[in-house]
């Protein structure tokens, strides 16, 4: 695209540095978070891995390796061979006790299944909130303890697809409480209407260990393959999703204003990138591109939202004839974002230079291109003349 003539470029560089400057999360969180990158799991491997302890049962494993990967290079796969219940193969990690509020989330995958059961895969202990494969679908499940008698109490979800990657994360908020609730979301849809009104008074209701992989299976019929990826437990709502967005009244019609940002399923509201995340950004079709700056002229095809940061200011520079546009943005740890809107069509100089002079400012219309030997005669008669 030809550059246009006349850009304020430093202050346009330090407006968009305003505009750009990302929102901060105020919230300082507990939690844990592995993402599998080293390719260990105990403190005994080298590097050392974070999770503490774990557990296996006859043939039954549990690796991190590049099968379980569903970001990056690494992730963790536990096979379960056996047929008998009680505990299987996992790996746990103690936590900062959470009192209050807890949320969990991995990336989670089924595949090469033998025979479907049912099987906890997640587990938040000593509260006992579970994420869990209920039989004979499987179908997700959600499930804790609720009032004095710890009362076994569930919520069900859509049918797990096998050979698939989901994004399931849950929520238990009110812990301590007699008005507690729990929630699960898979790819971003909550399932059923969620757990209310729970009684989580008891001193058992808090969350100071995270169980992964297959701690514990009531019939021990399922056989078959659990991958997860970057697994997270915080007490505070963690990003889920992308969202595009575009401000009202914000940027000219030939570089139109664009907000991304990270989101959590659980309350829509903003939430800090646990790490530094770089974001792909796409457009349907050859209708235009994005930039950095607010005068068009910094064009990206991907953008960073350092750790802790949640939100930042891009722009759209369209091409082409009025009409609709989709932009697009994307990451692997998180779910995708897509947003349509009305674009104008851009009159013909609008890149500031017009028909009739190049980048280079040379001519190069053809009537100008045949005046020029007129013109040097001009000048050459001009010269001799002094």
């Amino acid at each position: 695209m030809p550059m246009r003539a006349g850009r304020a470029r430093v202050w346009g560089g330090v407006l968009a540095g305003c505009l750009l400057l990302p929102f901060m999360s105020a919230h300082a969180s507990e939690g844990f978070a592995d993402d599998f990158e080293t390719g260990t799991l105990l403190p005994e491997d080298t590097p050392p891995g974070r999770w503490d302890d774990s557990g296996m049962v006859g043939t039954n494993t549990f690796t991190s390796g590049a099968a379980g990967a569903h970001r990056g290079r690494y992730g963790l796969t536990v096979v379960d061979r056996a047929t008998a219940s009680g505990s299987q193969a996992s790996i746990n990690a103690n936590v900062t006790a959470l009192t209050s509020e807890v949320h969990m989330r991995t990336w989670l995958r089924m595949r090469d299944v033998g025979a479907v059961g049912s099987a906890v895969v997640m587990q938040g202990l000593p509260a006992l909130v579970e994420l869990r494969l209920l039989a004979p679908g499987p179908a997700w499940e959600l499930a804790l303890r609720n009032g004095s008698g710890r009362t076994y109490v569930s919520l069900h979800g859509a049918k797990v697809e096998a050979e698939r990657w989901s994004l399931v994360e849950l929520r238990v908020r009110g812990m301590g409480t007699a008005a507690a609730e729990a929630r699960l979301w898979v790819d971003g849809i909550e399932q059923g209407p969620g757990l209310t009104g729970l009684d989580l008074r008891d001193d058992a209701n808090k969350v100071d260990k995270v169980v992964v992989g297959e701690p514990w299976s009531d019939t021990g019929t399922f056989t078959g393959f659990l991958d997860f990826d970057d697994v997270r437990v915080s007490d505070a709502p963690m990003a889920s999703r992308l969202e595009l967005r575009r401000p009202e009244a914000e940027g000219a019609k030939d570089c139109l204003a664009v907000d991304l940002s990270l989101r959590a399923s659980s309350t829509g509201t903003l939430a800090p990138a646990p790490y530094d995340t770089d974001v792909s950004l796409a457009v349907e079709g050859d209708k235009g591109g994005f930039h950095t700056e607010k005068d068009c002229d910094s064009p990206v095809t991907r953008v960073r939202l350092p750790t802790g940061t949640s939100e930042r200011r891009m722009y759209f520079r369209p091409q082409g004839p009025a009409g609709t546009v989709t932009w697009q943005a994307s990451h692997a740890d998180f779910l995708p974002a897509s947003l349509t809107v009305d674009v104008e069509a851009l009159p013909s100089d609008a890149d500031g230079g017009g028909p009739w002079t190049t980048e280079l400012g040379c001519t190069s219309a053809p009537g100008a291109v045949l005046a020029l030997p007129a013109l040097l005669g001009i000048w050459l008669r001009r010269r001799r003349a002094r």
